[in-house]
């Protein structure tokens, strides 16, 4: 991209970098542009708007420019678009927030526009705030998405095969690695792609059954568009939710 001039946008924080006390550089997700930086002055004295920059953050900005092909994105006003309380006084919501934030930067490549990714990230973080039981949303929010993207495997007939998280493919075999899931744990992937899946449905799982689940997702992700990443936020997140 060269040179950009956007009238108004809606974007979601993904991230922030503090550069000393008074500016930080903030990774959004935008609609219009994808995942770009953000050059934010925090303002002093009762006009500092550090609480507004927080991972999650539903925010509307206008006047968002960058001069040149290169360099950070700057923008004339903010304000919030959606009001949270729950999602950053509540651990449990705030953590899968957090999660949820870092998958999308670590997935999505720099300045490549999905407005329909946007939408679903969007809609899934006002859910969070309202919605009773939070222990799935993250794991529907990535099923959903790969679904969205058109990755989702084909259903497989057989309830003896694996899925080859790089490739997707079936695979014969039961056994379980960063880039294999057995059977039952393949046939849970496949069942949070489909429009049946709802945060309602209970399902039991061990810890270590949830997290190669969950990962597995991120993972087959990454390997459709950016290259695996390593998930920080999610042992805090596996940390808060086993309590």
């Amino acid at each position: 991209m060269g040179s950009i001039s956007i009238d108004q946008d809606r974007v979601i924080v993904l991230s922030v970098t503090a550069h000393g006390d008074q500016t930080r550089v903030i990774r959004v997700l935008s609609r219009e542009l994808g995942v770009v930086p953000l050059w934010v002055r925090l303002g002093t004295g009762k006009k500092r708007q550090v609480a507004l920059w927080h991972p999650g953050a539903l925010l509307e900005v206008s006047s968002l420019k960058r001069k040149g092909s290169e360099g950070l994105f700057r923008y004339q006003e903010v304000h919030r678009a959606v009001m949270f309380e729950k999602l950053i006084s509540e651990v449990r919501r705030s953590s899968v927030a957090f999660f949820l934030a870092e998958v999308v930067l670590k997935t999505l490549p720099e300045e490549s526009s999905h407005p329909e990714v946007f939408d679903l990230f969007w809609e899934t973080l006002k859910k969070l705030e309202t919605i009773p039981q939070t222990g799935w949303v993250h794991v529907l929010f990535l099923g959903q998405l790969i679904a969205l993207l058109g990755l989702a495997p084909t259903e497989e007939e057989s309830c003896k095969r694996g899925l080859d998280l790089q490739t997707g493919e079936w695979i014969d075999g039961v056994y379980e690695d960063d880039d294999h899931l057995g059977p039952e744990l393949a046939a849970l992937f496949v069942f949070w792609t489909t429009p049946e899946a709802s945060v309602s449905f209970a399902q039991k799982l061990s810890l270590l059954e949830r997290r190669h689940l969950v990962l597995g997702q991120v993972r087959y992700l990454q390997h459709h568009l950016s290259g695996p990443k390593t998930i920080q936020s999610y042992d805090i997140l596996e940390s808060i939710f086993s309590v």
